[in-house]
């Protein structure tokens, strides 16, 4: 027995639609472009950004203006149990855990940037696996 084919505008017209499909969820991927403000503007926090914010801690400062630096970086999984996060250094000196950011008042920070674990890796040796968030203090500077 045959099978009865389909007639040759059919096909023509499912294949378009099958290109078109794959052309819009390619287009829903993500970017790799650099945010508005150049390549660093998403990896810094300047003074200016700073003072637009009421003073606070480091930690209420980051996440009111870069919440993402705080989520995990290495999610749990059943092997292991505890996440990764980011570890905190001031003034090039390592600090602490995130929640030591909550001993850091806003008004004396001049800079915050994020480091990537392999840009910390890089910088400082390893071990940070979750990245840095690199506090340079006024009196630091």
């Amino acid at each position: 027995m045959r099978r009865p084919t389909a007639p040759t505008v059919g096909r023509f017209i499912l294949r378009f639609l099958l290109v078109w499909l794959f052309i819009g969820i390619a287009a829903c991927g993500s970017s790799r472009g650099f945010p508005p403000g150049g390549p660093s503007s998403s990896r810094t926090i300047n003074r200016a950004q700073i003072r637009s914010v009421p003073e606070r801690s480091a930690y209420d400062l980051i996440l009111f203006l870069r919440p993402r630096w705080l989520d995990a970086r290495i999610m749990a999984t059943p092997r292991d149990p505890n996440p990764i996060y980011a570890h905190v250094y001031l003034d090039d000196f390592t600090w602490g855990p995130l929640e030591s950011l909550n001993d850091i008042p806003s008004q004396a920070i001049e800079q915050i940037d994020f480091l990537s674990a392999l840009d910390a890796t890089t910088r400082y040796g390893g071990g940070d696996m979750g990245g840095i968030i690199r506090i340079y203090t006024r009196i630091g500077r």
